[in-house]
């Protein structure tokens, strides 16, 4: 007798088969997967998510205090967890196992994610083709495929959305208790690993609403109702279960976790078509036009035609659009599409990243662009069109293809061809690029690669976003011990901020010809040491700071590890606001995060830091160190030669008037002097208040004060230089009957004051 085959098999075989096409599509995805693996670096948040996994495990297993305190606890672990638990069942010690495991996992359920938008696409369509098309469209989108591999936040709820658009489908078709449990239970691991999952967990009940509406009799009416309340307590307890925070108080901090989560507590600037915004003040357009310049163009055109053939039909027969389930579900995956972004718009909520964190919304646009194709190709009566539309469609995903392939492995900085991808460095000018550590692995492949004997010391980090320790953990060993960590090593910078030097760059990871990250050797710092401390420094406070060669050096002597902890900031204000770039702060200034660790290092007891200036000529800077929340120190300097011009001028003469600061009258400027001063002296707002000879000369809004306030702060309108203040504050042209000056703290009032009559 022959072998006959269990009734597993046949059930796998009978399955299965129908869809031998879209499972050889995910085989080749996961061998083509299974060769870039080991291409991508460990982005910023890696380490923080699996911490959160460990930390939530320590709490689950009895440690109270393990949670996180920040908004971090609210974070559900419905994908971390289980990456965690399944290296330490394989025993992946070594940081490298423990990280390829994680990218591993991240990428097959990106992968699961397209099978089940085949599945859906075939309930739907009836079409095969169609349906493999879907899943092509939903996988084939480079900035989600690049992320497939390294983003354990975003992508998971990407893939678990369509899953949960396929239960919905499911459950509705089949009208009973046990799908809507299971749908319920989908959810619930949705609004887990993100809250915009309570997006279909408030879906489900309004469709089933309507099907109450519609029914015929009360056993229909009576199935509606329990089926949503076994949907809601499955969703329910699912979500409470995967959130131990939630577990001493599920109402209390339910409310707690949306209040915060609805709206990120996290806001920093980001470029975004050539200007500079906070993160929570991003223009309505942010989300549309990103989504439009990075997703494949005919993929665009697809979803949108198919969006607007749902609605006309809807608008055209709103009855048989919200009772028949077909038409109704097409409306659901517009409304899981435009609601989420009409939300965001609406209510100003924080998004950044550019769209990574609204990623899921490829999954319902991807199925709107297989519905348009299908309302296409049923509309053209010859085949040979239908044809030559399958054909066009083939050659839009082929080319998707090849684009990611070039641009390997940075397709997580793909740009379409509706933005200028030609000029040289016009992205980088217009848009955030190489964000979340993306690039630096190839970074340090480079300096690998150069070494001589001795290991390569380039893990030394410039910017906050690039942490090369943190790709180190998936790079082989050999390679790990060939990268050095210590600060006072003769290191390379790693940023994507403008280069000061465009010579002095040695490696650049470019694409489309802008520049996502760049490497740069650090300034031979006992060399700018000895010539810096030559002359006095601009600014003293808890580094002092010298200005030479188009550089500011930071020097503090005694230091210690301590003292250069914590970020950096410099905010560098032009002498003609025009010369700043236009990804600069729209607040008039050039803003430059860094840590002292790139352009640092301790040496005889003493820390030095090289930080190159730009191009244009500075006016000031105002430099500070944070360790957050709160700024260790903070203080502001002047560079301009003309401060010293007019101190020159001003003690020629006689003064106006005398006091904490002596006042002098220069080519009709107010010259401020005091011979014997630091930088105490400077920090106090300084008061200027002109009145006219003429009410009717002030400007409009100030007339009803009867004076001009020209208020101003010290480190933008003077200098300290010599052991002398000079400050110098430009007079109106109408006449002036009397000034009055001094100096104020906020809250504690005047410190000195004087007036006096003009030309007395």
């Amino acid at each position: 007798m022959g072998h006959r085959p269990s009734s597993l098999q046949a059930f796998a075989t009978r399955a299965l088969a129908p869809h031998w096409g879209a499972l050889l599509a995910i085989a080749l995805f996961l061998i083509a997967g299974l060769t870039v693996l080991d291409d991508y670096g460990v982005t910023w948040d890696e380490p923080l998510q699996r911490s959160h996994a460990e930390r939530n495990l320590a709490h689950v297993r009895g440690e109270p205090d393990a949670l996180p305190a920040d908004h971090n606890k609210f974070y559900g672990v419905a994908f971390e967890l289980p990456a965690l638990l399944t290296e330490r069942a394989f025993g992946l010690e070594d940081s490298r196992s423990a990280y390829l495991s994680r990218h591993l996992l991240i990428h097959l359920f990106f992968l699961t994610g397209g099978f089940f938008a085949y599945l859906l696409a075939q309930r739907l369509f009836g079409n095969r083709l169609l349906a493999l098309a879907a899943m092509l469209l939903f996988l084939l989108h480079p900035r989600l495929y690049a992320h497939s591999f390294a983003n354990s936040s975003d992508i998971p709820f990407v893939a678990m959305f369509v899953i949960a658009l396929y239960l919905t489908h499911r459950a509705f078709k089949q009208d009973s208790l046990r799908a809507f449990v299971l749908l319920g239970i989908g959810i619930g691991v949705l609004t887990n690993l993100r809250i915009m999952g309570v997006l279909l967990f408030a879906a489900v009940p309004a469709m089933r609403a309507l099907d109450f509406a519609y029914a015929r009799g009360w056993a229909e009416r009576k199935r509606a109702l329990l089926s949503t309340g076994a949907f809601a307590l499955a969703g329910a307890l699912t979500t409470y279960a995967l959130m131990p925070y939630l577990w001493p108080d599920p109402i209390g901090r339910s409310v707690e976790w949306w209040t915060t989560l609805s709206n990120h507590p996290h806001n920093r600037w980001e470029l975004f078509r050539g200007t500079l915004h906070l993160s929570a003040e991003f223009p309505n357009e942010y989300l549309p036009v990103w989504i439009s310049i990075t997703s494949p163009p005919f993929a665009l055109l697809l979803g949108l035609i198919g969006a607007a053939l749902i609605l006309a039909r809807g608008v055209k027969a709103p009855g048989a659009a919200l009772r028949d389930k077909n038409p109704r579900f097409a409306l659901a995956l517009v409304g899981c599409f435009a609601l989420p972004m009409l939300s965001v718009i609406l209510l100003n909520a924080n998004v950044y990243d550019e769209w990574r964190q609204m990623f899921f919304l490829w999954a319902p646009f991807s199925l709107l662009a297989a519905y348009g194709l299908w309302r296409i190709t049923a509309a053209l009566r010859r085949a040979w069109l239908r044809a030559a539309v399958y054909g066009a469609v083939a050659a839009g995903l082929a080319a998707t293809a090849l684009s990611m392939a070039l641009l390997h492995p940075n397709q997580q900085d793909t740009f379409n061809f509706f933005v200028d991808r030609v000029t040289p460095e016009r992205l980088r000018s217009q848009y955030v690029m190489g964000y979340w550590s993306h690039p630096v692995r190839q970074a340090l492949e480079w300096a690998i690669d150069r070494r001589s004997d001795s290991p390569a010391a380039v893990n030394v980090r410039s910017h906050v976003w690039f942490r090369p320790d943190r790709t180190r953990l998936v790079m082989p060993r050999e390679a790990r011990e060939n990268l050095s960590i210590e600060m006072d090593a003769d290191a390379f910078v790693l940023t994507h901020d403008p280069p000061r030097d465009e010579d002095g760059v040695l490696y650049a990871v470019k694409v489309y010809g802008s520049t996502a990250l760049y490497v740069q050797r650090k300034a031979d710092l006992q060399l700018a040491y000895a010539s810096a401390t030559a002359g006095e420094p601009i600014l003293r406070s808890h580094f002092d700071v010298y200005y030479a060669d188009d550089a500011l050096t930071y020097v503090k002597e005694p230091c210690g590890p301590s003292d250069v902890a914590g970020e950096f900031r410099l905010r560098i204000f032009p002498e003609d606001a025009a010369d700043l770039p236009a990804r600069s702060n729209p607040q008039g200034y050039e803003d430059m995060i860094f840590l002292f660790q790139g352009y640092g290092a301790s040496f005889d007891g003493k820390c030095v830091a090289v930080v190159p200036l730009p191009g244009y000529p500075v006016a000031a800077i105002r430099a500070s160190q944070w360790r957050w929340p709160e700024s260790l120190w903070e203080s502001g300097a002047t560079f301009a030669l003309e401060y010293r011009a007019a101190h020159r001028a001003a003690v020629s003469g006689e003064p106006l008037a005398r006091s904490v600061f002596d006042l002098f009258l220069v080519e009709g400027d107010l010259v401020y002097v005091r011979e014997e001063c630091d930088q105490a002296d400077t920090a106090p707002r300084f008061f200027l208040h002109i009145l006219p000879q003429r009410t009717a000369d002030l400007p409009e809004e100030r007339r009803q004060y009867g004076f001009d306030n020209l208020d101003f702060d010290f480190f933008l309108n003077g200098a300290l230089f010599d052991g002398k203040c000079v400050a110098r504050a430009a007079l109106p042209e109408y006449p002036i009957a009397r000034f009055r000056t001094g100096q104020y703290v906020g809250g504690q009032g005047e410190l000195w004051g004087m007036e006096f009559v003009a030309g007395g």
